[in-house]
């Protein structure tokens, strides 16, 4: 890997060998707790991995082996945010989906109120059984400020959203897949393995085609069905026009991996 962007509570680094950035959350000594400023720092970075044409895919993981992903926001500075800054805490927390590249979540432990946020953010979250999945901010007095209601609802159903959003309580890795909160879980010894190879295997497909699809996946669920088929023709006439769909095409009838350029 090479060394590329760096922070006090945050490190990129980007693969020799493919077009892969890893971003890490490095503040273990607070179980990776995030604090108002490196919601800056996450928003910052993800427009530079968006700008990096060196990078098509993104690893987003705790930097410490056993601290988890995240156990949240950092608590006491909430009670020093003004209110305008608290009401618009979702837009940090949503830089992975703002991205118009695939980000996957790896999550090997704890995975709590704004990490959790963070996470459901993204287009993927894989996990080991260690994990533990929670929204505690009622717990508080509160609930989840950025993002999680919301998004926990897409994902979940307003079932299944309840019992997080409004009982605090955690749950475990295989619940959290059953509903629909985990894409994929994997052991601890096939994580790194089974990460890697969807990382390799989202970095070669079409630039523009993942883009694509990722905005109209992202989008689906705030459009009616007669509006989410014109977004999807729309982005389907597009696409059809593009260098990358003939490769594709040509490709596949001479039976050869595609050679997406991009374009």
């Amino acid at each position: 890997m090479t060394f590329d962007y760096v922070s006090e509570n945050l490190r990129l680094e980007i693969d020799k060998d493919a077009p892969i950035g890893r971003l890490f959350i490095n503040r273990p000594d607070k179980l990776n707790a995030i604090t108002m400023a490196m919601r800056q720092e996450i928003v910052r970075f993800f427009d530079m991995i968006e700008e990096d044409e060196r990078i098509h895919v993104i690893v987003l993981r705790g930097a410490a082996a056993g601290r988890g992903f995240s156990a949240g926001g950092d608590i006491p500075q909430f009670l020093e945010v003004p209110p305008r800054q608290l009401a618009n805490l979702a837009y940090s927390m949503s830089a992975p989906e703002r991205c118009t590249k695939p980000v996957i979540a790896v999550i090997d432990g704890h995975c709590y109120g704004g990490g959790l946020e963070l996470a459901c953010s993204c287009d993927f979250r894989i996990a080991t059984p260690a994990g533990r999945f929670a929204f505690p901010e009622v717990t508080l007095g509160a609930l989840p400020g950025s993002g999680g209601t919301q998004r926990a609802v897409r994902l979940m159903g307003v079932g299944r959203a309840r019992a997080l959003v409004q009982t605090g309580r955690p749950i475990t890795a295989e619940q959290a897949e059953r509903w629909g909160l985990v894409t994929w879980l994997y052991q601890p010894d096939e994580l790194d393995k089974e990460v890697d190879a969807l990382a390799h295997h989202l970095a070669k497909l079409s630039p523009l085609a993942s883009a694509f699809a990722k905005q109209v996946v992202s989008h689906a669920p705030d459009t009616s069905l007669a509006g989410g088929f014109q977004m999807e023709g729309k982005a389907m006439t597009v696409l059809c026009g593009m260098e990358d769909f003939q490769e594709g095409v040509a490709a596949w009838k001479e039976k050869r991996p595609a050679r997406f350029t991009g374009r």
